[in-house]
């Protein structure tokens, strides 16, 4: 018994030895990503982009932001002169922090006798990462020009200065807000490339493809065929996420629906297509499989899904422009925590309709290559 138990294992060993493509990906996929995950995350964030609204034009406030600039986490990228203009650069995502300074800054900070100086913070909250790390750097450049400045006198408390932060989009940091929509768009990516995957790939292990290929239909009119069911089962599996999303975790789409749903539409799309490539590359099922795995596995390192893609390395920032799931997480979340229009994802909107395009072309010509 013991002695068959070996042989079959050994048999199995030989045939993991003949698959070299599941050898790349055993060796290969743990690795890559342990390195991905790791080099990420121990970075921590730098370069958060932030708008400075100065209405007190002073020394000590240009001190203040040009202090916040030189930090690793924060870089100030943008100078606004109203309220509105600061609101429109948070809505549109140009930037996750914005710090208003008011008028009598510099007074106050340097008069006991006067109310403690007070600065906003406005903190993107729908990433909770950027939240959670925007107010202690800007108490820490507060209490560096504390000490530099302030000479307290024995006995008496000058007050220091009071930062009045605000959440914006996500008020209370609920970390379901940010976990729970960018989950549902990597389900939605996984479940349509697997589905459009396995499509051709399955037809060569029945061997009903050669029957196909015989047949009156069209090259063009069978791939598009074959991608039709993973589009329409995808998008039934997004309706059902984003039920599940809405009424059992009640977070709210302050976005327009139709939108959002136009949006999901074009991303599955551009994901088929990736799919519909692997599946014609590919050999068998096994194989599909694990491709995509490995595929996701990128994914999830470069869509900004652990980790903000601006705080990547620049080699990972240019992946995630070719990342169909980075500009589907990053336009979904747009519309449903900011209420982004397609005016403000116009770039993801592009950068998708770009994919379609080029995964299309991809496929075409590997079809009429590997398989017509």
């Amino acid at each position: 018994m013991i002695s068959q138990i070996l042989n079959i294992a050994w048999k199995e060993f030989l045939q993991i030895r003949r698959d070299r493509f599941l050898i790349i990906f055993l060796i290969l996929a743990p690795t890559l990503q342990l390195i991905l995950i790791s080099h990420n995350t121990a970075r921590g964030l730098s370069d958060i982009a932030v708008a400075a609204l100065d209405q007190d034009q002073t020394a000590l406030s240009h001190e203040f932001i040009q202090e916040l600039d030189a930090t690793q986490e924060m870089v100030v990228r943008f100078w606004p002169q109203t309220h509105q203009q600061l609101r429109d650069l948070l809505d549109s995502d140009k930037v996750q922090v914005g710090i208003v300074i008011p008028a009598g800054f510099e007074r106050r900070f340097n008069s006991p006798m006067e109310a403690p100086a007070q600065i906003q913070a406005l903190v993107d909250g729908s990433n909770i990462l950027v939240g959670g790390n925007g107010d202690p750097v800007i108490s820490g450049v507060l209490g560096r020009l504390i000490a530099w400045h302030v000479q307290e006198p024995p006995g008496l408390d000058v007050g220091g200065v009071q930062v009045y932060s605000r959440a914006l989009f996500n008020p209370s940091y609920n970390i379901q807000w940010f976990i729970i929509p960018s989950t549902l768009a990597f389900i939605t990516y996984q479940v349509a490339l697997v589905l459009a995957a396995t499509g051709f790939v399955r037809e060569k292990e029945t061997g009903t493809l050669e029957q196909l290929m015989i047949t009156p239909i069209r090259r063009l009119e069978l791939i598009i065929g074959k991608s039709i069911p993973p589009i329409l089962l995808s998008v039934l599996n997004f309706l059902l996420l984003m039920a599940v999303q809405t009424w059992g975790y009640h977070i709210p789409i302050r976005g327009d629906f139709i939108q959002l749903l136009l949006l999901a539409i074009l991303a599955i799309v551009a994901i088929v297509g990736l799919g519909t490539v692997i599946s014609i590359l590919t050999q068998n099922q096994q194989q599909a499989v694990l491709l995509v795995f490995l595929i996701a596995i990128l994914e999830v390192t470069i869509s900004g899904y652990m980790l903000p893609v601006e705080n990547m390395p620049w080699l990972m920032r240019g992946f995630a422009q070719i990342s169909a799931l980075q500009h589907f997480m990053t336009a979904s979340l747009a519309i449903i925590f900011r209420g982004a229009d397609f005016s403000m994802i116009l770039p993801q909107i592009l950068a998708l309709l770009a994919i379609i395009f080029s995964a299309s072309v991809i496929a075409w010509r590997a079809f009429n290559r590997y398989i017509a």
